[in-house]
């Protein structure tokens, strides 16, 4: 649709709603805001999970021309969590059940030209007729219009959306068939649908057109199959884009245009593994809640896209957006680098009445038409996850994802066995590793879950996770054997013969209720925490790079005597993909070390240090190092002390410049250190953050690490100009200078 506005600035917000409120367009005591927005700011953790369960009030105030208040006005809610109801200028428009579905209103009968006020009864309660509620979650939800919100000013006749489809004929062509969902107030037409193909630099690919009958109201139209040449394919390793731009034309009158992001791939899933583009690919990944400290889910673009970077960059080519959809942001960057999504429909093990599963099917039909286009996605999830078989259901949810998308796999996630397989892929959270306490079992064979006497595409969804929580600050040992069960776990998928592969649970720890987690409404089952700070078992991940791309040495230590039990180091693991390391202790070579035999499977093993050495726990301890080597050269090396103190404190500015014409974010990551630049995992100090100029702290300005590092985001305050902020961070009870870093906010960026 032609003419988007961003309408996320200048709004108001307070807890509770007024219906008289609504019609009198009242503002009295409401907060300015912008969006994204959280209906309460939380602390870290310890908070109550009912802190951002309420009813609360969004306003916006507008103003419209002649010309604009003549046209079709649509506004386009990405995300509102959990309920809301639309009044313009007093009126009911219409509601929205579901907090990850899009929502669109024609508002167009309710303006005038002139001034006009909007308001939103936000109810962040969970209602056991939306999913996922019904019964308790593991994850909070928290509560707000955390999503852009849109304004589009149209004509008579508009394309709200395209599914662009098609299906591969050779190595570089494909026959397209794009359809498009037409939305017509006015008589019906003749009219004219013009498409034209783009690489994403503007060099064509290909263009066509035909004539359309648009008849009055809703419709969909598909064009005439149409072959392309030339194609350079989406492949995880050359994530090709294009762009597809449509316009629809009645006479020589332009009544609508939109455009979208595309990629041209095969994807197939079978039961010898996942192919694309004919190519064997074993899917590698972690689930993603999409919750941030103090806020949820209420940020914006830069760090969504910033999540899907991590995970590429610590080896993952696979994500799942576990439970529910997640924002367009971090869709398109997906798309951007390579990565693969499972997406699924909002849910967690309940299934409600026939109400709830009306949302149900309206979060399929949702997700399938707002995502389509996105040449990452490879699965659709229809099932809530962990539920029971609900077999009436999940054939509705199957059939209505089949008849929307006919060139996906569907799958639904499960975590019992011999459950009714409905859909394509049978998707199982396999967490055999924990059933048996003593015996080492790592992923099951697919037909000990699926019962079937035949091999069908199976999927793991979930592993690890909640079977072994760590946090930053845990005993050495805990983070060490963190990292070992994640090993153990990744080798066996990439040689599993009868799978496409497993994806982890889960790529960030996150806020859930006081019914699980750690008590304090922490699930610590990250491979990184809430801050998006790597803990030791992502480095198993990361290490099976080809060196090429990126040598890495990180051992799962901090040489302490006494931090393991007996007071000594050994053994500890070293994660990388080197050939082989040496280590120096005590003062002399304890020899070459070799890839573990313990982790069959990966690329690139950890490597295991066990050794005998003669010395005392009490003889004095020494400076050491180890070496890692390439070729029979050596490429990296990680010293550490017989003495590290504290020595300062470092920082890490993700990003030096931010968008000025929205709320943009900047991340940055502190870490206690000691000489030599090593995190001190157990130093507890405080830090203090100080802003100057347009930008605002997330969070408290007072910070205490965990693991000896902390990361922290701060936001802009819109203002359309070009300026500079700065950031200061302080550690007050600490002899070190302020650091002061510089932020420049710019308006077209």
């Amino acid at each position: 649709m032609k003419g988007k506005i961003q309408w996320n600035l200048n709004w108001h917000f307070c807890e509770g709603f007024s219906a008289d409120r609504a019609a009198a367009g009242d503002l009295a005591g409401m907060e300015a805001i912008h969006l994204p927005h959280q209906v309460k700011t939380l602390t870290y953790n310890c908070f109550s999970h009912n802190d951002t369960q309420m009813l609360s009030t969004y306003a916006k105030h507008f103003t419209l021309s002649q010309e604009d208040a003549g046209k079709r006005i649509v506004v386009e809610f990405d995300g509102v969590m959990t309920y809301f109801d639309l009044y313009v200028n007093g009126a009911l428009v219409g509601s929205h059940k579901g907090g990850y579905s899009r929502s669109r209103f024609e508002i167009s009968s309710f303006v005038h030209p002139g001034n006009n006020h909007l308001y939103l009864m936000v109810d962040s309660r969970e209602r056991d007729d939306i999913p996922p509620f019904g019964c308790v979650i593991d994850y909070l939800t928290f509560g707000g219009v955390y999503r852009d919100v849109n304004l589009y000013l149209l004509e008579t006749a508009f394309l709200s959306d395209v599914l662009f489809r098609y299906h591969m004929t050779g190595a570089h062509s494909a026959q397209v068939y794009p359809e498009f969902y037409v939305d017509n107030s006015g008589s019906a037409f003749t009219g004219t649908i013009c498409c034209q193909v783009v690489s994403r630099d503007g060099t064509p690919l290909t263009q066509f057109q035909q004539e359309v009958a648009i008849p009055e109201g809703r419709s969909s139209v598909q064009l005439d199959p149409n072959d392309v040449d030339n194609i350079r394919r989406w492949d995880p390793d050359d994530p090709n884009m294009y762009v597809v731009r449509v316009c629809l034309k009645q006479g020589d009158a332009t009544l609508d245009t939109i455009e979208d992001d595309i990629g041209f791939r095969s994807v197939e899933c079978r039961a010898d593994g996942l192919f694309v583009n004919g190519r064997r690919i074993v899917v590698v990944g972690m689930d993603r809640h999409q919750s941030y400290p103090y806020i949820g889910y209420s940020i914006g673009r830069r760090a969504q896209r910033a999540d899907a970077d991590l995970l590429k960059q610590y080896g993952m080519n696979t994500v799942r957006t576990s439970h529910y959809m997640q924002s367009q942001y971090f869709l398109d960057r997906c798309d951007e680098i390579g990565m693969l999504v499972f997406e699924e429909i909002p849910g967690w093990q309940h299934i409600g009445d026939e109400s709830f599963k009306q949302v149900v099917l309206q979060d399929v039909r949702s997700m399938i038409v707002t995502d389509f286009n996105h040449p990452g996605i490879f699965i659709w999830g229809v099932r809530i996850n962990e539920s029971l078989d609900d077999d009436d259901l999940y054939l509705r949810t199957n059939e209505l994802a089949h008849q929307l998308d006919p060139s996906r796999s569907t799958g639904g996630v499960r975590c019992y066995k011999n459950s009714h397989l409905l859909e394509d892929v049978y998707t199982m959270n396999d967490f055999c590793h924990a059933e048996r306490p003593g015996l080492k079992h790592f992923l099951l064979n697919q037909q000990q879950v699926t019962g079937l006497p035949y091999k069908v595409p199976y999927l793991v969804s979930e592993y690890m996770g909640h079977t072994y929580p760590t946090k930053q600050f845990d005993n050495e040992s805990l983070r060490d054997e963190h990292a070992r069960r994640h090993a153990e776990i990744l080798g066996r998928n990439l040689i599993k013969p009868d799978s496409m592969g497993a994806i982890g649970w889960c790529a960030f720890d996150y806020n859930t209720h006081g019914d699980y987690g750690a008590g304090d409404k922490i699930c610590y089952h990250g491979i990184f925490d809430m801050f998006r700070i790597p803990k030791y078992a992502a480095y198993v991940y990361r290490s099976q790079k080809d060196p090429s791309e990126e040598v890495i040495l990180q051992p799962a230590s901090g040489f302490s005597r006494g931090e393991k039990a007996l007071y000594g180091i050994m053994p500890f693991l070293v994660m990388t993909n080197c050939d082989y390391i040496e280590v120096f202790m005590y003062g002399k070579s304890l020899g070459l070390f070799f890839p573990s035999d313990k982790f069959f499977g990966l690329p690139h093993p950890p490597i295991e240090v066990d050794v005998d050495v003669e010395a005392q726990w009490n003889d004095v301890w020494q400076d050491g190092k180890i070496v890692g080597y390439l070729n029979q050269k050596p490429v990296a090396e990680y010293a550490f002390l017989r003495d590290p103190h504290l020595d300062g404190f470092t920082v890490v500015q993700d990003d030096q410049e931010i968008s000025s014409s929205e709320v943009d974010t900047a991340r940055f990551e502190v870490s206690f250190v000691d000489q030599i630049g090593h995190v001190c995992t157990f130093y507890n100090g405080v830090l203090q953050i100080e802003t100057q100029g347009d930008i605002e702290l997330i969070g408290p300005k007072f910070l205490a690490p965990a693991g000896g590092r902390i990361a922290f985001w701060v936001k802009s305050v819109p203002t359309g100009k070009d300026s500079t902020a700065t950031v200061t961070v302080k550690a007050p009870a600490l002899p070190y200078p302020d650091q002061v870093f510089q932020l420049h906010l710019k308006k077209d960026l």
